[in-house]
């Protein structure tokens, strides 16, 4: 990085700094303006239309929009600052060049968004749980930690997730806080080992976002973590909103508690209780002895997508609906916007997806992005022209069949072999898949002639045809 390049990017952090310090005060004007300015600096173009997107919504005075002026106005000065320089700055402006320039030179877009699972050990035996069979006594050394976050910073990315197993039993989840100052770190949590000594730390350190998982009300959560759990959870809520610690919450979606979690009442709790931010998966047949069973119906699917639209025009809360907003990253972003490396160092392409062919132990994140597993998938993706059906494992289940048979990765846990071998659970999903794909082609039919998706959609032709490549 020459000098110029240094002055400029200071020039951007204090300037964006001074912007988000200034949100719960700013003008609508100057809120457009922000958008503009974020999509000219965006280096990928579907970068560059999400920024188009949000410029339109602060045009419009949506109401998720407003409302995060206010939370952010709240935040403790350490965790605002944070927010500005570490994850608008650095990871969405800054970093766009290095990943571009990485373009380039390898023939795609690395991850932008690295999840970690540090350890799979876990305080609670929520059922369904994708981490189920892993071993608890396994986790990854700091010095391991330390590898994936400089190689991540080496590719563009200094955003990552934190999973588990529980993160807040991981014992060096402080250490790599402080010690990575630059990066900006979202924790999925069950909420219930957060002490006030943790959450002072977190106020401290201010580079971490906290996402509290939940499946709904009192009923739900408890039957599917442990009684208490769900008023633990909220206990942990109104602490790390006082803190001014931003945060969200994760819901994983089953054909039990659709209606719940996207209820008027339910979003109105969140609300009240200061999240910023809310994330919807659907329940995967992994984990444990994989099953079909508790997946939210395709019907239940498209409930999900019809109260996410209604909620996101009508509530002052963003929702990020997993599956049912893939056409705004053009499908799956397995292996190509995001990775995982389990508790093992296994790298794996999305944290549903418990293969691999490379080890962080024993080899790079450039070498197992590049490596065939990787690209198998890579260059498939999108799957279908319909961007409704993203997901190698439900809605195109015999990607992941060809690719582990084509390309020989191995599986991270015994129980995810299933999938490719067990003509009962693939049976199930070919079934699944039909049937969504027969229910969302009405659906993508009536955007198309709306308009919809148009930038996305000839990013697709283009990616089909050869004339991009990712």
């Amino acid at each position: 990085m020459g000098f110029g390049d240094f002055i400029g990017n200071f020039v951007k952090r204090q300037t964006v700094k001074e912007i988000v310090k200034k949100l719960p005060n700013a003008s609508k004007e100057n809120l457009v303006g922000l958008a503009r300015m974020a999509e000219k600096i965006a280096a990928l173009p579907e970068d560059k239309a999400k920024a188009r997107i949000v410029g339109e919504m602060f045009q419009n005075d949506h109401p998720s929009l407003i409302y995060s002026k206010k939370v952010l106005g709240k935040l403790h000065p350490n965790c605002r600052d944070k927010f500005a320089v570490n994850l608008v700055t650095n990871h969405l402006l800054i970093n766009n060049g290095i990943r571009e320039n990485f373009r380039r030179k390898e023939g795609f877009q690395p991850p932008t968004t690295i999840l970690i699972s540090p350890s799979m050990k876990c305080n609670l035996r929520c059922q369904g749980c994708y981490a189920a069979e892993y071993e608890k006594e396994e986790g990854l050394s700091p010095e391991i930690i330390d590898k994936i976050i400089k190689e991540g910073k080496e590719i563009g990315c200094s955003f990552f997730t934190i999973l588990g197993g529980e993160p807040f039993i991981y014992p060096h989840l402080f250490e790599m806080l402080e010690k990575h100052k630059d990066c900006y770190f979202q924790i999925y949590t069950n909420g219930t080992l957060l002490t006030d000594e943790a959450i002072k730390k977190l106020a401290k350190f201010g580079n971490a976002a906290l996402m509290f998982s939940l499946e709904g009300f009192k009923k739900d959560t408890d039957e599917r973590r442990a009684p208490g759990v769900y008023e633990k959870v909220m206990t942990a809520m109104d602490k790390v909103r006082e803190a001014g610690i931003l945060f969200g919450y994760s819901c994983y979606a089953t054909k039990h508690n659709v209606e719940t979690i996207v209820s008027d009442e339910f979003i109105d709790l969140m609300v009240q209780k200061g999240a910023f931010i809310g994330w919807y998966f659907l329940c995967m047949p992994v984990g444990k002895n994989p099953t079909t069973e508790f997946m939210p119906t395709p019907q239940q699917r498209l409930y999900l997508k019809l109260r996410r639209d209604y909620i996101r025009d009508n509530k002052p809360l963003f929702i990020i609906d997993f599956w049912n907003d893939a056409p705004f990253v053009r499908g799956c972003i397995a292996g190509r916007q995001f990775i995982h490396i389990n508790s093992r160092g296994d790298i794996e392409p999305c944290i549903f997806i418990h293969y691999a062919s490379h080890n962080i132990k024993t080899s790079t994140i450039k070498d197992a992005v590049k490596s065939n597993f990787f690209k198998y998938i890579k260059n498939l993706q999108p799957y279908d022209e319909n961007l409704y059906l993203p997901c190698t494992i439900i809605d195109n289940p015999w990607v992941l069949r060809d690719a582990v048979e084509k390309t020989k990765a191995y599986p991270t846990h015994e129980g995810i072999k299933a999938l490719v071998e067990d003509k009962k659970i693939m049976g199930e999903l070919d079934k699944y898949a039909s049937e969504v794909r027969a229910l969302y082609k009405k659906v993508w039919e009536e955007d198309v002639e709306k308009g919809l998706w148009a930038f996305m959609r000839e990013e697709t032709r283009k990616k089909r045809t050869g004339e991009v490549v990712d």
